[in-house]
């Protein structure tokens, strides 16, 4: 994890996390810093007046939804395109970025923490990337073993939610974002781990609306453990999905 993220998330853990200490750290690199305003000033967010610094736009923006959106853009990097799976690479970029916004959605209506249900849903999958990765660098050595895609699929789904909690731990990601990592596959969660149940949802709600590496149009939601034990119905998943839709297509334009 990039230096600026694991300072950012130490710092929304702590007491200190006001606007001014925000400000502060996103002022230390200029291409966060025109991101952030690009947020502020967009159609979504704007005010009468243009934001022209950090410290308007956190009072615009607010101090948890500026962390979400710095949080995606120190990420970004890490799912940069390799020369063989950059169409794996864009993909598991916009799971991670619909998981997110769709958790934080889920999140605020069952009485959960937005925030870390956002950080839970960008960073679930963090173990296929550590995968993919693997395989790249596998794939570049002299007489390098030549991997197909079924088989990097099988890889993926046999390791990556244990690599992901591993990762997580080392990056000191709070260890409920790391369980989600590790378990967000179990056919039975936990009713009482509210937060791996909304990142479940989110998760099968990026798969219906396609932004999954394994697509499923016809997933029946409300069939699902996750939903089921959030009590959504066909209009507020319908609605969800809107919503969520809107989300990612704003921030891809920003960030």
């Amino acid at each position: 994890l990039p230096e600026l993220g694991m300072r950012l998330l130490e710092l929304m853990r702590s007491d200190q996390a006001g606007m001014n200490a925000i400000a502060e750290l996103v002022d230390k690199d200029p291409a966060l810093v025109a991101s952030v305003l690009r947020v502020a000033n967009s159609a979504a967010f704007a005010g009468l007046r243009e934001v022209g610094d950090v410290p308007q736009a956190l009072a615009r923006l607010g101090v948890r939804q500026v962390s979400e959106i710095v949080t995606a853009l120190v990420m970004r990097p890490s799912f940069k395109p390799g020369p063989a799976w950059s169409q794996v690479h864009h993909a598991l970029w916009d799971h991670s970025l619909t998981c997110a916004f769709a958790a934080r959605r889920i999140a605020a209506g069952d009485e959960g923490d937005p925030g870390e249900a956002f950080l839970a849903g960008l960073l679930h999958d963090t173990g296929k990337l550590l995968v993919l990765r693997a395989v790249e660098q596998i794939q570049q050595r002299p007489g390098g073993v030549k991997v197909t895609a079924p088989v990097l699929d099988e890889l993926m789904n046999a390791l990556h939610a244990e690599l992901g909690c591993l990762v997580l731990r080392g990056w000191r990601i709070p260890e409920p974002v790391c369980a989600v990592a590790l378990r967000h596959h179990d056919p039975e969660p936990d009713p009482l781990n509210r937060l791996l149940v909304q990142v479940q949802a989110a998760n099968a709600l990026a798969r219906k609306m396609g932004n999954h590496l394994r697509p499923d149009p016809e997933l029946r939601l409300l069939d699902l453990p996750a939903f089921e034990l959030l009590r959504l119905g066909d209009l507020e998943t319908a609605s969800l999905m809107v919503d969520v839709e809107d989300d990612v297509a704003a921030i891809r334009q920003l960030i």
